[in-house]
């Protein structure tokens, strides 16, 4: 007999293939607005903004798509206030999202972000709203980006380049914060930065991200429990396509799927069967991660 978890994986993945036009709620998110840095007794704005802020990304229906209650994206926002003064706030953002592995109780992270430099302007109880096309505050601006590149890792997951329709909407809050003068989202000096992210994921020279993305999840890890061989090689599969990508136009997507996958990725190719060809796999981790070498020096 089929497991529950079987049947709820499954109609995920159906519902993710097919699509519906209902709606529903798409985000399990967790948020905590941490003020431990600031020197002040007056925490109250920071719990309302907690509070304001699970209520808004929770509520608010970011798809035309229907998520059963079970189904709904598991994901962080942590909100660490750096500074605080006249209802102004710096903030270091971090964002993660995770999704369920099929026929199992693990769970895989998509990825996980820290972006340093967020900065809004937030009056306690005030409410928090978010038009498309029309950005009028910067923190729902904030929330909606990072509520559509979620959808997109998640939808990235299940389908080969089902996330770029929320990749594009990620990349359109970008483009008119950007045009409103809000200048962190254009910060192209640093490593990190919004607009680096989406355009690299939107790059058609990097579709082998979405290809290696998919393979890992749908016939890597999902085929983990039932063919564990197939599912190695699948991995193996999927770290050969992003090996054909372009460091330079690609260097923060590759950085991010290592960031959430090297403890992953290290304990599945040293548990079981062991994966072909794994000396030349490790040196193509070392050429696209060498900052997680001494993970891959792990692998036998």
């Amino acid at each position: 007999m089929k497991s529950k978890l079987y049947y709820n994986f499954l109609s995920l993945f159906i519902f993710l293939s097919v699509g519906f036009l209902s709606y529903g709620q798409e985000l399990n998110a967790e948020v905590i607005v941490d003020a431990s840095r600031l020197n002040t007794a007056n925490l109250s704005v920071f719990k309302t903004l907690e509070k304001d802020l699970n209520n808004f990304i929770n509520s608010k229906h970011w798809t035309r798509k229907v998520f059963g209650k079970e189904e709904r994206i598991k994901c962080t926002f942590i909100l660490s206030v750096v500074e605080y003064k006249d209802n102004n706030m710096k903030v270091e953002l971090h964002v993660s999202a995770s999704r369920p592995v099929y026929n199992s109780t693990y769970e895989t992270l998509l990825f996980s972000v820290k972006d340093e430099n967020v900065k809004f302007s937030y009056q306690e109880y005030q409410p928090l709203i978010y038009n498309e096309g029309q950005l009028d505050n910067n923190l729902t601006a904030v929330i909606a980006y990072y509520a559509y590149m979620i959808l997109g890792y998640q939808f990235h997951s299940f389908k080969l380049n089902a996330g770029k329709p929320y990749f594009e909407k990620a990349k359109n809050i970008q483009s008119l914060a950007s045009g409103q003068g809000w200048t962190e989202w254009d910060d192209r000096g640093k490593f990190f930065s919004r607009a680096k992210w989406v355009d690299q994921l939107l790059n058609p020279s990097n579709m082998s991200f979405a290809q290696a993305f998919y393979t890992y999840h749908r016939f890597g890890l999902d085929m983990m429990a039932d063919q564990m061989s197939m599912g190695k090689a699948n991995i193996v599969k999927a770290i050969n396509y992003l090996n054909k990508l372009d460091r330079k136009r690609s260097d923060l997507i590759i950085k991010l799927f290592f960031d959430a996958k090297a403890d992953e990725i290290t304990g599945v190719l040293k548990e079981g069967p062991r994966a072909s060809n794994l000396q030349k796999v490790k040196n193509i981790l070392l050429e696209l991660a060498p900052y997680y070498a001494d993970k891959w020096k792990e692998l036998p």
